[in-house]
């Protein structure tokens, strides 16, 4: 993400300042402060009712071509489960239940910056999938014949999920 030059309040040229502790840009005309804050991305570690992970072959970057875990980022207004769900019906046409969270974590990605990345288990009932133009395929896998997953976040959510027992 790039960073503001000019205040959005009132257009004038942002300076650099140490306010609230760190270096941030600021507006000496009005005082606006841009507070760089994380992205918010919900994720699912979606499995179906015979235990199996859905993996998602990425279609776009970051991570072109990577296997993972379906997710995407909030939308204004929605709370962090409901874009969970609805990033999943997206990408998967897959409807699911949330039943837990696994985790929050910040990430800090050349593309997007900052992230804040709220992982939850789901499962489905219907594991009949369709996607969309975000991937390249997608399918539930068992433990022993799921796709490498290389993505650093990704990793440690499904271990994360396995040390908690969330796993079947």
């Amino acid at each position: 993400m790039k960073p503001y030059l000019f205040c959005p309040a009132c257009g004038n040229q942002l300076e650099k300042g140490f306010i609230d502790g760190r270096d941030r840009m600021f507006c000496p005309s009005c005082t606006w402060v841009h507070y760089v804050n994380p992205l918010p991305v919900a994720v699912a570690y979606t499995l179906n009712k015979d235990g199996k992970l859905l993996l998602v072959r990425r279609g776009h970057e970051p991570a072109l071509n990577e296997w993972a875990l379906p997710g995407g980022f909030l939308e204004a207004g929605e709370e962090p489960h409901e874009g969970c769900l609805r990033e999943l019906y997206e990408e998967t046409s897959l409807c699911g239940e949330i039943d837990s969270l696994i985790g929050v974590y910040h990430r800090e990605v050349e593309m997007y910056g900052s992230l804040l990345v709220i992982a939850y288990r789901v499962t489905v009932a219907d594991d009949t999938i369709a996607i969309n133009h975000e991937l390249f395929e997608a399918g539930f896998y068992t433990q022993g014949l799921r796709p490498e997953v290389r993505i650093p976040l990704h990793r440690k959510i499904i271990s994360d999920a396995a040390l908690s027992g969330i796993i079947p």
